[in-house]
């Protein structure tokens, strides 16, 4: 039972350490400090053999895409897709246009709504 507790206690000292201040007052990490402090996962062999093998592949992708163009039996759709991605690769997506109708609120205003609600449930609640 002892010996639980003591590993309890290791590990609530371990959380403890992890918790420290990373950050600063402006929310970036601190000099010599990460959020990902074990980095990125090394590649496996066959993770690296396929991402060649797909390499190899983009190499033709080029040409290919020509020829569909060039090709009269490929609909029309197709070709406004493969001429799509080469703008959008070429010169990058348009900017989306984004409308937002928001309600903003005070934190003092949204607790009065809060209670408010709180209240009608509190009488149907009574009732």
């Amino acid at each position: 039972m002892e010996n639980r507790q003591e590993s309890g206690d290791v590990q609530e000292a371990s959380v403890q350490a992890q918790a420290e201040v990373v950050r600063g007052e402006n929310g970036q990490f601190l000099p010599g400090k990460s959020g990902n402090p074990g980095g990125r996962p090394r590649m496996t062999v066959e993770e690296k053999d396929a991402l060649e093998e797909i390499r190899k592949l983009a190499n033709d992708v080029p040409a290919k895409m020509t020829e569909l163009l060039n090709n009269p039996r490929v609909p029309a759709i197709a070709k406004v897709r493969i001429l799509e991605i080469i703008l959008e690769r070429t010169y990058g997506k348009p900017e989306t246009a984004v409308r937002l109708n928001a309600d903003i609120q005070s934190n003092e205003a949204a607790r009065a709504r809060l209670e408010a609600i709180a209240a009608r449930i509190r009488l149907e609640v009574d009732r």
